[in-house]
């Protein structure tokens, strides 16, 4: 892909990437991707974002359809993530002079990618650049998906250059979200990259999308896929509505638990019994035979979250710890849980479920409750107190 020109004195310049099979070692990427980048000239030049190492070349050959790469004054780093920033140390070997511009969060690991000195500023929110005729206002937008990222608002031609925001996965013979062959299903695409990669930072985005009802916003340029120029809004509504609590005003505890003998299981009904009787509403999950979109679902919807796990040689049983595995895949930050199982002489697992949760930045109650083999009338004694207890835990503030 060459150059191209996206609005007056605005230039596409990325690179393409069709044959990418897989990003970030765990999504499958059907249609590759793109690496965007944008050259935005005024007086002055400023480049946005770099692209992947590999692809520098023809980065470079792109630029210089344009201007020469000596000309350009300023690079935006919006994120950090090599297929970013790949490009930028072979970029400062050409233009030393080049300033760089970052958030300020962005500036240590900007050093960390470009293990040389450089002209290196960290801004902050709703700095402004002035190019000469072409005004760039920064937005931070710390974590969607990094914490370093930022995106930038260039008011002359109301676009947003989001970087990973609104992006997708989609490799065309067009620039535009218009011209997308149907075959491609981009609506999906665009989905299916919020899923896999923003959906675990839905808390901190949709407090950031806020910040973008400050501008009239007519094009999004992104930085991996096409562009939209129609309807561009519509695509942030969209994650606006994706990254809605789900668990605002809930009352629903989902008690997700294993069971090899049913003594694990006797003591998630009996404390699905308890909450009941506490004005919860429980939702009791077999952890063996559930689908992944439904306990990433349930994560998300749920007011707390409890695992019951039986111990097996020292440790919590496999699909617990799958489980688990989906607690980093959605917003789970501060959401409250506790911990319960059966065991015959340890009973280590629920304190390694604890741990694990804790780690994950869950709010674990202090307490795990615990029966030895088949729960005794007196233990489920306990659990109706343990309940008690932990209902108060559970209506508390955050």
């Amino acid at each position: 892909m060459s150059a191209i020109k996206i609005s007056e004195n605005v230039y596409e310049v990325g690179v393409q990437d069709p044959d990418l099979k897989i990003f970030d070692i765990t999504m499958p990427t059907e249609y590759g991707t793109t690496y965007n980048s944008y050259l935005v000239i005024g007086e002055k030049v400023a480049l946005i974002d770099a692209v992947k190492k590999e692809f520098t070349d023809q980065f470079f050959a792109n630029i210089e359809e344009i201007i020469p790469i000596d000309k350009i004054d300023y690079l935006i780093v919006n994120h950090t993530e090599p297929d970013h920033s790949g490009a930028i140390p072979a970029l400062l070997e050409r233009n030393p002079n080049i300033k760089l511009i970052a958030s300020a969060t962005a500036v240590p690991y900007v050093k960390a990618v470009i293990n040389c000195e450089a002209d290196l500023t960290g801004v902050k929110d709703k700095h402004e650049l002035d190019l000469g005729g072409k005004t760039l206002t920064f937005r931070l937008m710390p974590y969607m998906h990094w914490p370093d990222t930022m995106m930038e608002y260039l008011a002359e031609d109301k676009i947003l250059f989001s970087n990973d925001g609104f992006a997708a996965h989609v490799c065309s013979e067009t620039l535009w979200a218009d011209e997308v062959p149907a075959e491609v299903d981009l609506d999906h695409q665009i989905y299916y990259y919020w899923d896999c990669i923003m959906r675990p930072f839905s808390g901190f985005i949709r407090r950031n999308l806020l910040k973008l009802d400050d501008h009239e916003i007519e094009m999004i340029a992104t930085s991996h896929g096409p562009l939209f120029r129609k309807n561009a809004r519509s695509i942030i509504d969209k994650y606006k509505e994706w990254t809605a609590d789900k668990s605002e005003g809930s009352e629903q505890i989902s008690i997700f638990y294993a069971s090899n003998y049913g003594n694990t299981e006797k003591l998630a009904i009996g404390m699905a019994d308890e909450l009941t009787n506490q004005n919860f509403t429980p939702v009791l999950v077999d952890a063996t035979n559930v689908e992944s979109d439904r306990v990433k679902e349930l994560i998300e919807s749920s007011k707390a979250i409890m695992i019951g796990t039986p111990t097996f040689n020292g440790d919590a049983v496999k699909p617990i710890w799958d489980l688990t595995m989906h607690f980093s895949t959605v917003y789970s930050i501060g959401k409250k849980a506790a911990v319960f199982g059966s065991y015959g002489w340890g009973g280590e697992g629920t304190k390694l479920v604890a741990a694990r949760l804790s780690g994950l930045k869950l709010k674990v109650f202090e307490e795990e409750f615990r029966a030895r083999l088949i729960p005794s009338g007196d233990e489920m004694n306990d659990l109706k107190s343990y309940v008690e207890r932990l209902a108060q835990y559970f209506r508390a503030g955050k």
